[in-house]
Parts: structure tokens; C-alpha cells; sequence
């Protein structure tokens, strides 16, 4: 994965559930309108309900964490459908 990418995303599947998750790196704007950037993983599993959103201090370690999501997943038996980055139209 280049490390400039600013989002990627991976959509799994297994037996009839889809699985999405991602990678991003974004600016947050708190309530007194500072920005900051942020490194990212998302992760929805219809089984969890809710998203989930765990930030990370670098962008690298961002990477990793999402790279090693992919792998378990794939350990677990789930397949990839799509990896890279989100389509547009």
C-alpha cells in the first residue's frame, strides 16, 4: 500500500455477510473549529452492529493495523471481494 494514499478500503465476504474495512487519514474539526489530522482504521461487521473507528498516532501504524485486520480476516475465512481504493460514480 502506498503510503501517501490517503483512504483504501477492502469489502470481504463470507457465506451471505459482507464485511468492509478501511484505512483513512483525514483533518477532525472540533467545536472551536481547530483542525487536526488524523490516521485512522474503520472496521463494520454486520454481526457488531455499530461501526467502529479506532484512531492511530501515525499513519504507518494505522497501516499496519489495517493491513493485519485484512490477513486475520482472511485467516478466518473470509475473501476479499475488493481491495483498494473507494470508487467514485
Amino acid at each position: 500500500m502506498d503510503d501517501k494514499q490517503i483512504t483504501s478500503l477492502t469489502i470481504m465476504t463470507k457465506h451471505s455477510l459482507f464485511s468492509f474495512l478501511g484505512v483513512v487519514g483525514a483533518e477532525v474539526v472540533d467545536e472551536h473549529e481547530t483542525s487536526r489530522p488524523i490516521s485512522a482504521v474503520i472496521k463494520l461487521d454486520p454481526r457488531e452492529g455499530q461501526p467502529i473507528l479506532k484512531e492511530y498516532s501515525t499513519r504507518g501504524e494505522a497501516i499496519r493495523h489495517y493491513l493485519d485486520a485484512v490477513s486475520t480476516s482472511i485467516d478466518r475465512g473470509w475473501s476479499i471481494v475488493y481491495r483498494g481504493r473507494p470508487l467514485h460514480g
